[in-house]
């Protein structure tokens, strides 16, 4: 009654009226502050933890990212040692492939050589062995090939001896190219002697030799004379000798 009565002179006192069941609440400052507190520190707990925990997660990031660094240096090394393997690799197929074609052109220019060599053989052995030629004077080869110029060529006359006893053989030689001038639209047979196509100091050409000899020179055809082949006379000097002579085709020595 005593605290109905208090709580009544109250509320007249501050000018207020009941006007219903009145709930009373204990008046505690100290738990307050002390709930105060422990929000506080559980607040604070929380955000140490976070900062534990993210200073952790940033260090095993970094360590990640390190051993990741050192992974990707060691695969860049690796690449470049693999590289410069292949580098190497290659480098080596292509001078093998080099070496190995050098090797069979060589290998072509001996056969070639050797070629040659045989066909030398032969020809001397044929010198030596007259038995299995004709006997006497002969006009052996003749070969036409092409010049600097359009109409210039060279050639080259090989002359033998066949004989059981090779005496010196001497004498002179002319040649004349066969062939066809074209003159108001037809063609007309035409043969220019050595003397018309080159420029010579002496002719008949001369020639001395006991088992072979060569003989070359330069011709330059006219314009619109087309040869056909090439006749070759070889007169020796002495009485009772005849000349010898020979027709070379000039498609087959010039092409």
């Amino acid at each position: 009654m005593l605290r109905s009565m208090g709580f009544t002179m109250f509320h007249r006192r501050h000018g207020a009226t009941p006007t219903g069941p009145v709930q009373v609440v204990p008046y505690r400052p100290v738990r307050r502050a002390l709930l105060l507190v422990l929000l506080a520190l559980t607040v604070a707990g929380a955000a140490a933890l976070g900062f534990v925990f993210g200073q952790r997660t940033a260090e095993l990031d970094r360590a990640y990212l390190a051993a990741l660094e050192v992974r990707a240096a060691a695969l860049d090394a690796r690449v470049r040692s693999l590289t410069g393997e292949l580098a190497d690799v290659r480098l080596a197929q292509r001078v093998d492939a080099e070496a190995a074609q050098s090797l069979r052109d060589t290998i072509q220019e001996l056969r070639d050589e050797l070629g040659g060599l045989r066909e030398e053989v032969t020809f001397y052995k044929s010198l030596m062995a007259p038995s299995s030629l004709e006997r006497g004077l002969q006009i052996a080869e003749l070969t036409v090939d092409r010049g600097a110029g359009a109409r210039e060529y060279g050639w080259r006359l090989l002359l033998t001896q066949a004989a059981e006893r090779r005496d010196w053989v001497q004498g002179g030689v002319e040649l004349a190219v066969e062939g066809t001038r074209r003159t108001g639209g037809s063609s007309v047979e035409e043969v220019l002697p050595l003397t018309e196509v080159a420029e010579l100091d002496v002719y008949p050409l001369k020639f001395r030799f006991r088992y072979f000899q060569n003989l070359t020179g330069a011709i330059t055809l006219p314009d619109g004379f087309v040869p056909q082949a090439v006749r070759v006379t070889v007169t020796p000097a002495g009485r009772g000798t005849e000349p010898v002579e020979r027709r070379f085709e000039w498609v087959d020595q010039a092409g």
